[in-house]
């Protein structure tokens, strides 16, 4: 273990973290385990690590260097959450995508990419087309239309709701309840990771039609189990992502509005609306040529488990500092 060097690892956030931010969580467990295979964690040492939203990061860490982790899903951030990321003294964030948003506001140079890894519990899992049962269409993710659920079922009740021999998995998070209507599986339990794990192995291909992601590390997880990806190709996925291991989404930019904790009303910005009929197109060609879709998908298991691990986030990380240190 590394001695010279020890950092504090700071809790900035004492509300209980759901929905999109329950990944700021998960983040902040995985990182930290490796982390402390390199170095000291100890409340004395001199640079502190704090992974939090730019709303949520109102004060810096007293007597210690901040470096915060942090991220945005849009292409601007309101005066508030400039002001806040300003208190940190070095920014860490996940993506090349966001270090150009954030380079907007702080010193490019004081900027370090740390891309977000998948835990090996997602394990690839070998498919075939199937005939025993209905040919299943994942989603995933937070009730959140950034995430992209209203295409998904938008597209689907336009084109696939009368079939018998497709399905399609919606799982969410608010109600801990399992319902099923015709073809449609709507699924908003508290799940296990084995659980996850195995809801993306009993899938046959994932829809991520998202409308801009600091990562995407849902997108990560079901590409290390080798299940073939449908995603918009924009903002932070673009990382890991591409027409190499998937089937990349067409877009266009447009106008949103964006919620942050702690402040009443929204903010305007902008975000990649994903193209309907491209999705249309996309989820026919997966059915209609599946051995080309599952060859991607073996690809993109296998670039997620070479080069998106946490091990490797944590060395990346903890190098950055050490330079500065």
């Amino acid at each position: 273990m590394e001695t010279t060097l020890k950092l504090h690892w700071a809790r900035a956030v004492d509300i209980e973290l759901v929905g999109n931010s329950f990944g700021y969580s998960v983040h902040n467990k995985e990182l930290y385990d490796e982390v402390a295979k390199l170095v000291d964690v100890s409340d004395e040492a001199k640079n502190s690590v704090i992974i939090a939203s730019p709303d949520l990061y109102k004060q810096p860490v007293d007597g210690k260097v901040n470096w915060l982790f942090t991220m945005n899903e849009a292409t601007t951030l309101p005066q508030f959450c400039i002001d806040n990321i300003r208190k940190a003294d070095f920014l860490f964030t996940p993506s090349t995508w966001c270090k150009t948003l954030l380079t907007k506001y702080f010193p490019s140079e004081k900027i370090t990419v740390v891309n977000h890894g998948v835990s090996p519990e997602f394990e690839f899992k070998k498919r075939k087309f199937p005939t025993d049962r209905p040919f299943r269409f994942l989603w995933l993710g937070a009730p959140n239309p950034r995430k992209g659920w209203e295409e998904v079922i938008n597209v689907w009740k336009k084109s696939f709701s009368k079939s018998g021999s497709i399905e399609l998995y919606v799982k969410t998070t608010g109600s801990d309840k399992i319902e099923k209507n015709k073809n449609i599986v709507f699924d908003s339990r508290n799940l296990t990771r084995r659980e996850l794990v195995k809801l993306y192995q009993s899938s046959h291909c994932f829809l991520f039609p998202t409308h801009g992601e600091g990562f995407g590390l849902t997108l990560a997880e079901a590409m290390a189990t080798g299940l073939p990806c449908i995603s918009t190709f924009y903002s932070g996925v673009t990382d890991f992502f591409d027409s190499d291991v998937g089937f990349p989404l067409q877009y266009r930019m447009g106008k949103t509005e964006q919620q942050f904790i702690g402040y009443n009303g929204k903010v305007e910005t902008e975000c990649a609306f994903p193209n309907p009929d491209d999705l249309l197109r996309k989820m026919a060609f997966v059915i209609n040529n599946y051995r080309k879709a599952l060859e991607l998908g073996k690809k993109a298991s296998i670039r997620i488990k070479k080069q998106f691990t946490w091990e490797k986030s944590a060395n990346v990380l903890v190098n950055a500092i050490k330079q500065v240190w």
